[in-house]
C-alpha cells in the first residue's frame, strides 16, 4: 500500500511542475515547486514535522517551505485579515477552519484526498456540511489524569474505575494529609483552555455525546441545565476548599505547564493532574513515565467504558495548486507520520496506523486509547466557532474559577455566539 501510494505521488508530480510554472501565484524554485506551511511547530516539533515531509519532497521534487508561531490563531487571523494566506496552515482549532471555509477562503479537499482519509470519522474532522476541508494529521487524548505510582502503592491507593470512586479517592487524600488535585490553567492570551477541557469531558461524560454535539455546533445553549450541571459538578473539585494545591490563586496564576511540578517534590504536595497526552512534553528530564509518574483515562460516570476527548492538528489548503493538493494527499496517509512517531511525541490519527513504528510507550498507549474508545470526540473549545471556542469560553472559564456563579457565567459565554448561529451554505472558492 505504501509503495502504490508513493507511485501515485510520483505520478501526480510529473504533471505538478509544469502545471505550477504556467500557475501565475505558484512559487518554482530551480530545484521545483514549493509549497508553503504555516504551523504552531517551533522548534523539536518543527524539526520532527520536516522529517515527516522529507519522504514527500524526496518522491516528487516539491520544497515543502515551513514557517511557525507560538501563538498560531491570532497570528492566521492576522495573515488572513491581510489577505497573507499560506499554501497550508496546520491548525489546533478546527473551528478556525470551518470560520475560514464558510468565507470561502479554504479549499475543499478534492476527492483523490478524500478517498485517502482512514481517521476516526465519527468526529466530523474538518467538515462544513458535508464538505471535507481538512486532514487531521496529528491527535492526541485529553482525557488522562496523571498521578504518582509510588505514592499510589505507599497509600494502598487504587485507580478508581468510575467517576464516583474518583471522587472517593479524592476524599481519602484528603483525610490523609494530601491536597488531592493538581491544577493551574495560566496560558499568556490562551489562559482558561485547561478549564474548558474539564467542562467538556464531564458533559461527555454526564450528558453523552448527543448532547455534547449540539452543544458544540451552538444547537445547545451554554445555559441549558445539562451544561450548568457540568460546570457545577466541576466545581465540586475546583470550589472545594483543600481539593486544590494553592486554591484559585494558585489555579489562576500559575502557568499549566508547572501545574504538576509539586507531585514530584519530597513529600508531594499534591497526588491527580487531569491532563492530555501533550504532558509529557512538560515532565522534568529525571521523570520515568510508568514509575515517577503515570496516567489513567479520566473514568466514566457509569460502569461503561469511558468517552474520549480528543485534539490534534489538522491541515488545509488556501491554494489551488496542484503540488498543494499532493502534499494534503500526502499528509493524509500513515506513512506521513512514521518518522515523527520514531522520534516520538506523535500520534496517528489513523487506525491503521502500525502500533510497532511508536519509538515513545506513551504514544502506543495513547493510540491503544484512541483505537478501543467506543465514542471519541474532539475538543469542544477547538471546534466551537471562534468567538465563543477560543474566546468567551476560555475567558468565562476564568470567571468561573473565581467567582463559582456558573449561570453568570454560562451567560457570558453565550453572549459570544453571533446572533445568527446556523450558516448559510458554504461558498466554495473558485481557486
Amino acid at each position: 500500500m505504501q509503495r502504490r501510494r508513493a507511485s501515485a505521488l510520483v505520478l501526480l508530480v510529473a504533471g505538478v511542475i509544469l502545471a505550477a510554472a504556467c500557475t501565475s501565484t505558484a512559487v518554482v524554485t530551480q530545484n521545483g515547486p514549493v509549497v508553503t506551511v504555516f504551523g504552531g511547530y517551533r522548534g523539536v516539533e518543527a524539526e520532527r514535522f520536516a522529517a515527516s515531509v522529507a519522504p514527500f519532497e524526496e518522491q516528487t521534487g516539491i520544497t515543502v517551505s515551513y514557517v511557525g508561531a507560538g501563538s498560531f490563531a491570532k497570528a492566521i487571523e492576522d495573515r488572513v485579515a491581510n489577505a497573507d494566506y499560506p499554501d497550508v496552515a496546520i491548525f489546533p482549532q478546527p473551528g478556525l477552519i470551518q470560520e475560514y471555509a464558510r468565507q470561502g477562503i479554504l479549499l475543499p479537499l478534492d476527492e483523490e484526498t478524500q478517498a485517502t482519509v482512514t481517521q476516526y470519522p465519527e468526529t466530523a474532522v474538518g467538515t462544513v456540511g458535508d464538505v471535507l476541508y481538512s486532514v487531521w494529521f496529528r491527535a492526541s487524548v485529553k482525557s488522562l489524569v496523571w498521578y504518582e505510582p509510588q505514592v499510589f502503592a505507599g497509600q494502598g491507593y487504587e485507580v478508581p474505575s468510575t467517576w464516583d470512586e474518583m471522587m472517593d479517592l479524592t476524599s481519602r487524600m484528603e483525610i490523609d494529609g494530601y491536597a488531592p488535585w493538581c491544577l493551574s490553567i495560566e496560558s499568556f492570551g490562551a489562559t482558561g483552555w485547561v478549564g474548558t477541557d474539564w467542562i467538556e469531558d464531564i458533559v461527555l461524560r454526564q450528558s453523552g455525546p448527543d448532547v455534547y454535539d449540539k452543544w458544540v455546533a451552538g444547537e445547545i445553549s451554554f445555559e441549558d441545565d445539562q451544561i450548568i450541571a457540568a460546570f457545577e459538578t466541576f466545581g465540586e473539585i475546583v470550589h472545594q476548599p483543600g481539593r486544590v494545591l494553592g486554591g484559585t490563586q494558585r489555579i489562576l496564576n500559575t502557568p499549566w505547564t508547572q501545574a504538576q511540578d509539586p507531585m514530584f517534590e519530597s513529600p508531594p504536595r499534591c497526588l491527580l493532574n487531569r491532563q492530555g497526552s501533550v504532558q509529557q512534553a512538560q515532565l522534568p528530564s529525571w521523570v520515568t513515565i510508568g514509575k515517577e509518574t503515570d496516567s489513567f483515562v479520566l473514568p466514566a460516570m457509569d460502569e461503561g467504558e469511558p468517552p474520549i476527548l480528543a485534539a490534534g492538528e489538522f491541515a488545509a489548503a488556501f491554494a489551488d495548486r496542484p503540488e498543494v493538493h499532493a502534499l494534503l494527499q500526502y499528509l493524509a496517509t500513515p506513512e506521513a507520520g512514521a518518522a515523527w512517531a520514531a522520534a516520538g511525541g506523535f500520534v496517528s490519527p489513523h487506525k491503521a496506523f502500525d502500533s510497532d513504528l511508536y519509538g515513545d510507550d506513551l504514544d502506543r498507549r495513547v493510540a491503544e486509547i484512541m483505537n478501543r474508545a467506543a465514542v471519541i470526540r474532539l475538543d469542544g473549545s477547538d471546534a466551537m466557532i471562534p468567538s465563543v471556542g477560543t474566546g468567551t469560553f476560555w475567558t468565562g472559564m476564568v470567571s468561573y474559577i473565581r467567582t463559582g456563579d456558573a449561570r453568570t457565567v454560562a451567560a457570558d459565554i453565550q453572549a459570544g455566539y453571533p446572533e445568527v448561529t446556523h450558516f448559510p451554505e458554504v461558498p466554495v472558492s473558485e481557486g
